[in-house]
């Protein structure tokens, strides 16, 4: 047992502050914590009123040897671990129990709490390997506050004064106690694995550049006899140079555990050059190179909305969103296994790829605008095509043909020449004829009748029937459309039908085959135009006024058009409903 107690009575302190903090956590282990307090401040008066002897002793093995190690052994949950039941609890209170009965052989030499330490070690490394995510996050804050600080404190127990080992003692014991209670609370606010790389790497840095410094101190002393003095300026020298192997120590550290807790990643400023080199248009590339550069199972753009644009992967559990400048959207990368955020390193990766993606979907955005635009323009003029075969089919139409019949009226009553009257209101009847013939020409090259009255498909079976090729043989024309359409828009709908009438006269024209097939499917939210033939010909179509004609089209509505040996595909994409 140790000569001062003052040490162990602050510890006691802080752990009764836990035991407040932790009030509203698992009873049992609440209770067991709050008994550990109660004891071994019991133990501290009983020193303190009466002096040294076995009651205070014994208070103190009970308090640190057997409630405090069967309270860590029920964390987080207040339960036994899965698979070994009460008998690991068991197992931990007989071991410390045997040393509060005889505590001269056991804890006066310490190994009763060593025992304790490893036993419960054990157990929750057992736990570890047989709970879910939430439990495994629990006891990773507490690994972190009982592993790393008690082998510090240990070592430097050799190496430094005794008050202050006493004080580093306090220390980890304060950091134990904050990991507990964070375990208990709030395990998922930082990435315990975040930081317990932080702490590993800045450890291992420690130890590896004071060991130097001792070790260079050992040397000299050995080399030049045991009564070397070395003047402040040296010992400064070698401080300094131990100084300067700090940072590349404590990187390659970083390095190795990034690689053996999240596996081997590529360089950052390669991960970023990579990615970035391969924006464009479509943003799925780039995703993909992210991913495999920094080994992440998932990214994804988002819009403003937070609908997805482009996915790469598939979701992992957890997903870290990074907003976009401007408001462009989000950028989403799911975590490795066992991850709960980003690393430093991925952070700065993102932080250079945001503006580029920021940008990407700004022009996204531009580009279906500017389609929207452009095809309200294309609907309105329709619409317009629409309404002026309506006012000429019907205002002008009716006019021109009353005047015919005026004109035959005259005929009727003209009595003075009757031969010339008759000649120059036949001429007159013969005019506004040919001006109707001329009207009914015009409705039809703005919009054939036929669309609002039979549809598409109809009106483009019933001008297949009448195909025939130059030397008068008929076309047999196959027109499939594999399920209902919907509701195509007045734009979609006659320019798929300009394109089919175009396309089936260049068959008849120049195929030299006696058959064509036509298709007309719902593909996705497009429209998609499909005409072939059967002519001998397999060479590429040669643009020409009809080809370009059809691409003007097709372009005005967004679409797309592919002309290739003797099939011309279409795609046209529909409005919103």
């Amino acid at each position: 047992m140790t000569t001062t107690w003052l040490p162990f009575t602050v510890a006691l302190l802080l752990l009764a502050a836990a035991v407040v903090v932790l009030r509203r956590q698992p009873a049992p282990i609440v209770v067991l914590l709050g008994a550990t307090v109660v004891t071994g401040l019991a133990a501290a008066v009983v020193r303190t009123t009466a002096g040294p002897g076995p009651v205070a002793d014994r208070l103190w093995v009970l308090a640190v040897v057997v409630l405090l190690p069967v309270a860590l052994v029920l964390f987080p949950d207040g339960r036994p671990p899965p698979g070994l039941g009460w008998t690991a609890v068991a197992v931990v209170a007989v071991s410390g129990g045997i040393a509060v009965l005889f505590p001269s052989p056991y804890a006066f030499s310490q190994l009763s709490e060593v025992a304790a330490y490893l036993l419960v070690l054990a157990v929750q490394w057992w736990r570890f390997e047989h709970s879910g995510r939430e439990a495994r996050r629990q006891l990773q804050w507490l690994a972190l506050g009982a592993v790393p600080g008690p082998v510090l404190a240990t070592i430097m127990s050799f190496a430094v004064a005794h008050e202050v080992a006493a004080v580093v003692f306090v220390v980890v014991w304060a950091v134990f106690l904050i990991c507990l209670c964070v375990g208990l609370i709030a395990p998922g606010r930082w990435d315990v694995r975040a930081v317990i790389l932080s702490v590993s790497v800045h450890g291992l840095t420690v130890l590896l550049v004071t060991s130097v410094f001792a070790a260079v101190l050992a040397g000299l002393e050995a080399f030049a006899g045991p009564g070397l003095d070395p003047a402040p300026g040296a010992l400064g020298l070698i401080a300094a140079a131990c100084a300067l192997g700090y940072a590349p120590f404590a990187r390659l550290f970083r390095q190795i555990l990034e690689v053996l807790l999240f596996g081997a990643r590529r360089d950052p400023i390669q991960a970023a050059w990579e990615a970035g080199d391969r924006l464009g248009d479509d943003p799925v590339p780039a995703l993909r190179s992210l991913r495999e550069s920094l080994a992440l199972p998932y990214a994804a753009l988002t819009d403003h909305a937070g609908e997805p644009v482009a996915v790469s992967g598939r979701p992992a559990e957890q997903v870290v969103r990074r907003p976009l400048p401007d408001g462009a959207g989000a950028l989403e990368v799911g975590l490795r296994p066992g991850q709960f955020g980003l690393l430093r390193a991925d952070e700065q990766v993102l932080a250079v790829l945001t503006p580029a993606l920021a940008q990407l979907m700004h022009a996204r955005r531009l580009r279906t605008e500017l389609q929207t635009s452009r095809t309200a323009v294309v609907e309105s003029v329709e619409e317009e095509r629409r309404r002026l075969r309506r006012d000429l089919h019907d205002g002008l139409g009716p006019r021109l043909t009353g005047i015919a019949y005026a004109s035959d009226a005259a005929g009727n009553v003209l009595a003075r020449d009757p031969g010339r009257a008759a000649d120059l209101i036949a001429g007159v009847r013969t005019e506004a004829g040919e001006a109707i013939v001329e009207i009914r020409r015009l409705v039809e090259g703005l919009r054939p009748p036929s669309l609002d009255q039979m549809g598409l498909e109809r009106t483009i079976r019933q001008h297949a029937r009448h195909l025939l090729r130059p030397d008068g043989r008929p076309v047999t024309v196959d027109v499939r459309v594999p399920g209902p359409l919907p509701g195509l828009g007045a734009a979609v709908e006659v320019t798929a039908y300009r394109i089919v009438v175009e396309a089936l006269t260049n068959a008849a024209r120049h195929s030299g085959g006696d058959s064509a097939t036509v298709t007309l499917r719902l593909d996705d939210s497009d429209l998609a135009v499909e005409v072939s033939d059967d002519g001998p010909s397999r060479e590429p179509w040669v643009p020409g006024c009809g080809l370009t004609s059809m691409r003007e089209r097709v372009e005005m509505l967004g679409g797309s058009l592919t002309a290739g040996a003797a099939t011309i595909s279409v795609r046209l994409p529909l409005p919103p409903d």
